[in-house]
């Protein structure tokens, strides 16, 4: 099967160009990675924040070098593709055997963003959590792409992404592994969020949820039907 498309930069939206608002953040940078995506989007997937990257990649740098979230050889292919066998990434293919065979609709795509939009640096090269103050600093961010799309369903990648969406939405996250594939509504927001697994540990805790990857992804592109 062919690679996903790589994001073209004209669909890149850099709320605030030139950010400084974590010091911390700006003097490791390469770059801030803004979202990235169609406006018309019915759906917003929404990650933790930009790792290290690698330079030497190719396209696929990640957001630290590329300047668009979700642009990664490892974590932004594996989240584009699990959308493209979720039938909800119109254009995009997965490459990955294990993955095929979900059906494939069509839909005006994904914006695919982060919490925190610059690389949060960890000494040398990995990256760490994002720090609550740097979750604050660049909420309102997150909360000018979404209204800017304004979505049907974010699709929040990770725990700690969720954790955000769960505390704009006035819900508690009490346990992550139980809130994925969950739905829940969040009337402050105005749309419905749907946990998924980090790519990271999806192959890890997919069989302990009772998925293969074809019904993961069946399950994901379902949820985003009935709710968009």
């Amino acid at each position: 099967m062919s690679d996903p498309a790589f994001p073209d930069a004209d669909d890149a939206y850099p709320v605030e160009p030139g950010c400084a608002r974590c010091p911390a953040l700006v003097e490791a940078r390469e770059h801030i990675a803004w979202g990235n995506g169609p406006l018309d989007a019915d759906v917003v997937a929404v990650g933790e924040a930009p790792g290290a990257g690698t330079p030497e990649e190719g396209l696929w740098k990640g957001g630290n070098w590329t300047g668009m979230a979700y642009t990664a050889r490892h974590s932004g292919r594996i989240v584009r593709e699990l959308f493209a066998d979720s039938g909800h990434d119109e254009g995009f293919y997965s490459i990955k055997g294990e993955c095929l065979g979900a059906p494939r609709g069509l839909t005006s795509g994904q914006v695919h963003t982060n919490a925190v939009k610059c690389f949060p640096p960890d000494g040398e090269g990995p990256n760490r959590e994002p720090r609550a103050d740097e979750l604050t600093n660049c909420f309102s961010h997150l909360e000018t792409e979404l209204d800017a799309v304004d979505p049907a369903v974010v699709v929040t990648i990770g725990r700690r992404a969720t954790s955000v969406l769960f505390d704009a939405a006035g819900r508690d996250l009490d346990g992550f592994i139980e809130a994925v594939l969950d739905p829940v509504s969040g009337p402050s927001l105005g749309v419905t969020v749907v946990p998924v697994l980090h790519p990271a540990y999806q192959h890890m805790w997919l069989s302990r949820l009772g998925y293969d990857c074809e019904e993961y992804a069946s399950e994901l592109g379902r949820l985003i039907d009935d709710y968009r």
